[in-house]
């Protein structure tokens, strides 16, 4: 796994955007004219001003240099696009965290868009890479469809790969092919590793574990009931302050290659801080059903920001323990949700839904043990309202809140 890549110095605070050939031509498929006709959209980035345009929007005016599009790289910018799909730029790098969008839809005016980006604007960005985190097509359907457009390289295990392969083919001909690499190899069992991988140095440090999906188990009795429904909070307005329409790109759908097999990531900003942030977009009750996850993620290094799945089957149960089970061995000190929006889809965004659920979790983590001096500050997310406001998780890396103790260090990213 050896990267071919080598990036060159670039001035302070930016990166060169031309380092990255951001240098705009048509994607010839295989066949364009039948992908056309499906419905699947087959050209690349529309522009250079579009790319300037897609990444002023996910990042902030203040971190994008309006002539030529690079990105600052003394900041580490965090956009929530929907589900858990985030545009981040980091170190100077552009990259996806996932790839779909809620309520793509195609809306007749004067109703509002309810999600204000979609699949263009994902090609438009030019991300380097793309990560998945699981297959299912909540997370994945997107991710060919802009790999192949852009050229960006996607990472994921071995299964992971070998689905975004089926979707290249599917979408733009049998001659198609996305490059992928695989961060784990096939089959390997849950709690398995790969640390300080070469493949995004000099710019940042990566490390990955295969974990747990989420699942449903019977209530835990060590803990007051806290179960939570999917409507709880709901607000009957949902469908009068958002339009609906058709999918503005039904044809694009991912296979659900290496389906529910999850992989975290830990991404780390070299530098005498080393700030990091982790990201899982399933959440598993692996206190029951992954045990041996306990100590592996104990045993991570420090994670300063943690993004992270709060719905699965087990809410109803268990409430979020499980995600609160995650921050306890993550022990991060932001942590930012994901995935919520889906569970409560259409369901209660404009109503007291985000608060319920954030009151939720912070029950949670209290009662499996965590003491309120050592919870970590919560950003929770609102849908929609919060869907690309990158304000909301903007860091500099070089915060002394980020300094390191001697309980729990990040020595493998300097």
């Amino acid at each position: 796994m050896k990267s071919s890549k080598k990036t060159r110095p670039a001035a302070a605070g930016w990166r060169s955007l031309a380092a990255v050939s951001l240098a705009t031509a048509t994607v010839v498929a295989p066949s364009v004219a039948a992908a056309q006709a499906a419905g699947i959209p087959t050209g690349g980035p529309t522009s250079l001003a579009a790319t300037i345009k897609a990444r002023q929007h996910m990042f902030g005016l203040e971190n994008v240099n309006p002539a030529n599009g690079d990105v600052r790289r003394d900041r580490v910018v965090i956009s929530w696009l929907t589900t858990t799909t985030f545009a981040v730029a980091a170190n100077g790098k552009v990259f996806l965290l996932d790839a779909f969008i809620n309520d793509d839809d195609i809306v007749t005016p004067p109703a509002r868009k309810r999600t204000p980006t979609g699949l263009q604007e994902l090609v438009d960005l030019k991300p380097e890479w793309i990560f998945i985190g699981h297959g299912h097509g909540d997370h994945t359907d997107y991710v060919a469809n802009v790999a192949y457009r852009t050229g960006a390289m996607i990472f994921g295990a071995q299964e992971h790969c070998a689905g975004m392969q089926v979707d290249a083919r599917t979408q733009f001909g049998s001659g198609a092919s996305v490059k992928c690499t695989a961060v784990l190899a096939a089959g390997v069992p849950i709690a398995t590793t790969a640390m300080n991988l070469p493949d995004l140095k000099p710019a940042l440090c990566l490390n990955v574990m295969r974990h747990l999906h989420g699942a449903a188990t019977p209530a835990d009795t060590s803990i007051p009931p806290n179960g939570i429904e999917f409507r709880d909070g709901e607000d009957p307005r949902e469908f009068e302050l958002w339009g609906t329409g058709p999918a503005a790109y039904p044809q694009v759908r991912a296979s659900g290659g290496g389906g529910s097999l999850s992989l975290l990531y830990q991404f780390t900003v070299p530098g005498s801080r080393a700030f990091s942030f982790s990201v899982y977009d399933s959440v598993g009750p692996y206190k029951e059903l992954a045990p041996e996850l306990i100590p592996a993620l104990k045993a991570w290094p420090a994670t300063d920001v943690l993004i992270g799945a709060v719905s699965g089957a087990n809410n109803p149960t268990n409430g979020m323990r499980d995600a609160a089970i995650y921050i306890r061995d993550i022990q991060p000190k932001v942590f930012v949700p994901s995935h919520h929006d889906e569970s409560q889809r259409r369901r209660g965004a404009a109503g007291n839904s985000g608060e319920w659920w954030k009151r939720n979790l912070m029950t949670s983590m209290t009662s499996i043990g965590i003491p309120a001096a050592e919870q970590p500050e919560v950003r929770w997310l609102n849908d929609p309202y919060d869907y690309v406001r990158p304000s909301l998780l903007t860091f500099d890396p070089s915060s002394a809140r980020w300094a390191k103790s001697s309980a729990r260090t990040n020595p493998g990213c300097n």
